[in-house]
């Protein structure tokens, strides 16, 4: 699947997030006030965990990256799209951008390692963002004949996400099931927390309320485990951590759409 992953980051995720930006997102005031709750719910859990993680004697800079950095994509754009609908979609990609720059920009400094810009700045799907800002603000629409083009293609993401996340989790140890079962708690718990304080501040419209708590449920990014392997911080531990997470979310998600639909 590396082939097919890369194809889908590198080109038919950047289209969705374009596409929905540019033509979609009525306005880029609505991205960036909601993205705030994002934020909050992104960081936020890493600030209530650290406490905790330290008493337990577990290293923060192996195990917080992945109660910070969820499976927007893999997982949250099909539920969001599923359980919403393609407008919420739209509203929730504000949400997945939040976690998508951090886990490039902060997650590396987290694993001991350096970040560069120019390294985030060459990421397809920021380059995606910022085209879909600069078009949603100057009111700049491309000919039909094209944005016909991007609509098929950016629905190609959504299906061969669930693949990628299946064909990922068939090669996770769980060596670390305790740890596993620990992050697997402890993620949506404190994404949650943090999701209903973001509620809490910002007046947010009931599907917007219904995303945001959807968002700090979701479990950790299987792109942690690659990052870990690739700063060399117990990428084991790591990968158990997400897979258990993974599958814990087949209990914790249904009870959350059940409560927020």
């Amino acid at each position: 699947m590396d082939t097919t992953n890369k194809i889908n980051l590198d080109i038919f995720i950047p289209i969705l997030v374009f596409y929905s930006i540019s033509e979609k997102l009525p306005s880029i005031l609505n991205l960036g006030y909601f993205s705030l709750g994002g934020v909050l719910v992104v960081f936020g859990s890493g600030v209530i965990l650290y406490p905790i993680v330290k008493m337990m004697g577990i290293d923060p800079k192996t195990f917080l990256p992945s109660m910070m950095f969820n499976n927007s994509i893999n997982l949250g754009f099909p539920l969001a799209l599923f359980a919403f609908g393609e407008d919420a979609l739209v509203m929730f990609i504000s949400l997945s951008l939040v976690q998508v720059i951090g886990q490039f920009m902060i997650a590396p400094l987290m694993y001991g390692g350096e970040t560069k810009l120019s390294k985030v700045f060459k990421n397809p799907v920021i380059l995606a963002t910022i085209f879909g800002l600069l078009f949603n603000y100057f009111d700049i629409h491309l000919p039909d004949v094209i944005n016909i083009s991007l609509k098929m293609m950016s629905q190609v993401s959504v299906p061969l996400v669930l693949f990628s996340l299946g064909a990922r989790l068939v090669h996770i140890e769980l060596r670390y099931w305790k740890l596993g079962l620990l992050g697997a708690l402890l993620c949506p718990i404190s994404g949650i927390i943090m999701a209903l304080l973001a509620i809490y501040i910002f007046d947010y419209t009931q599907t917007q309320k219904a995303l945001i708590v959807l968002f700090g449920a979701l479990p950790p990014a299987v792109i942690n485990a690659i990052m870990a392997e690739q700063y060399k911080k117990d990428s084991v531990l790591v990968a158990s951590v997400v897979a258990i997470g993974n599958i814990f979310s087949l209990i914790s998600i249904p009870i959350v759409l059940y409560f927020v639909l």
